[in-house]
């Protein structure tokens, strides 16, 4: 079909198609989207936490274990360890001794919980100890020498303390669990060649582990946080509820200022000047600092909420951004309602709203669609920005892509740039989105222009 003989509609769409940079727009969204949708399908879960690892950098890996391993003959594994009939895992089991040390009458008193035998000397500075405290708490490592019938170090006792509990790391002694799988299900359970019932393995003591003698690791591509947590699963989870944020907030805003706008450009008159002075006394509001208030507000009367706190943050972005909706819908409901088919609608009888509804507002598409692209990275943006003042959104345990830029800008070493994966990760992606957004929109806004 020739371009002259299109309608109007079908030639704007094609000019949108054919332009390279909406649509390089376009993909760049579509892909970052369908990425965070089926984010469990590219990576592992956001919120497994492995300490022993810490700030590792991107491409590091290890082996592929959770931070803690649950065993038990007869039950499902806590791991996908499904299409494996046997796994062999090798783990280094690091041995310990307590020692209970007193201080009496300002000399100490060195014991063995074990054997309650009594020691003379404790070099902490060959081999270090640290304090256990109520649950097997570790505490930080104490050094120095003690000697029986001598005053202990400088600090060594915290104020009021007269006796501690301190837990020395032996040698490690390395074990093999062997494990039979059948679908899915533990068969059969040894350690060392040894049957057992049920097991713990802490994951930051396995070397090794093999599927069928295949060796499993599980590597990072943009390394892990100081919790040992997965960047890049913590970006695609994220990316989640920024976008989520960003396209619900611009919903409202979009149901709001048609609305508003729609109502005043078709009335005229003196509800027009009503509601347009309304939104120009808005407009010289600091809405930001009310969106601030209100969840200060809210959140200290309530407590965390993430539930609601999402609710909320949708309705006061949503509410922010209405203004700018509403002035560009009643100027195109105005241009409208001087057409032809309108006055013949009015002649023939149709209702104010049936004809504002049927034939006035779907000629006014374009125009919202335009806007309502260009409002989500701003609504995005200012999500952001509320995530770096400590009043960011998380859901199941993942921040959005705010609070991950705030903790990146936290951690991240500025005078050696250490670190900087923590921030270039969620600041490169809200910069690819944003810049997609803005691009696909001002592109979509040039093609739809009926004088382009």
């Amino acid at each position: 079909m020739r371009l002259s003989a299109m309608s109007p509609g079908r030639q704007a769409l094609l000019r949108v198609v054919r332009d390279p940079l909406a649509m390089g727009g376009a993909v760049v969204v579509v892909v970052v989207g369908f990425l965070c949708c089926f984010a469990p399908w590219f990576c592992s879960s956001p919120t497994e936490q492995r300490l022993w690892l810490g700030v590792t950098p991107p491409g590091s890996s290890h082996p592929a274990v959770p931070g803690q391993i649950h065993l038990q003959v007869g039950a499902s594994s806590s791991q996908d360890w499904t299409g494996f009939s046997q796994v062999t895992i090798a783990v280094e089991e690091a041995t310990y001794e307590d020692v209970r040390v007193r201080l009496r009458r300002g000399v100490l008193e060195i014991q063995k919980i074990t054997g309650a035998e009594r020691l003379e000397r404790l070099d902490l500075d060959a081999l270090p100890a640290r304090v256990l405290g109520p649950g097997d708490m570790l505490g930080e490592p104490r050094r120095g020498q003690l000697v029986a019938g001598q005053p202990p170090p400088d600090g060594f006792f915290p104020t009021g303390e007269s006796l501690l509990i301190l837990r020395r790391s032996g040698p490690s002694a390395p074990v093999v669990w062997t494990i039979s799988v059948n679908d899915g299900r533990i068969t059969n359970l040894l350690r060392d060649a040894t049957p057992q019932t049920s097991a713990e393995i802490p994951g930051e003591t396995v070397r090794s582990i093999a599927g069928d003698g295949r060796d499993l690791r599980l590597t990072h591509p943009l390394g892990t946080d100081p919790l040992g947590r997965d960047v890049w699963a913590r970006l695609l989870y994220g990316g989640r509820i920024s976008l989520l944020v960003g396209l619900v907030a611009t919903l409202v805003s979009v149901v709001i200022g048609v609305a508003v706008g729609a109502v005043a450009g078709f009335a005229g008159g003196r509800l027009d000047r009503w509601l347009m002075g309304a939104v120009d006394v808005l407009y010289a509001i600091p809405f930001i600092f009310l969106v601030i208030l209100l969840m200060v507000t809210v959140r200290g009367e309530g407590g965390k909420n993430e539930f609601r706190d999402l609710l909320l943050l949708f309705a006061a972005l949503g509410a922010v951004q209405w203004l700018t909706m509403a002035r560009i819908v009643r100027g195109s409901v105005q241009s409208l309602a001087a057409r032809d088919f309108v006055l013949a609608g009015r002649a023939v009888g149709l209702t104010p709203t049936r004809l504002l509804i049927r034939h006035v507002l779907p000629n006014c598409l374009g125009v919202i669609v335009v806007y309502a692209t260009l409002t989500v990275p701003i609504v995005i943006m200012e999500e952001s920005f509320l995530a770096f003042i400590g009043l960011g959104v998380s859901a199941g345990g993942v921040d959005a892509w705010g609070a991950q830029v705030d903790l990146g800008n936290q951690h991240i070493a500025w005078a050696t740039g250490d670190r900087w994966w923590l921030l270039a990760a969620p600041v490169g992606a809200m910069v690819t989105v944003l810049a997609g957004l803005s691009l696909f929109g001002d592109r979509l806004r040039t093609q739809l222009d009926p004088k382009g």
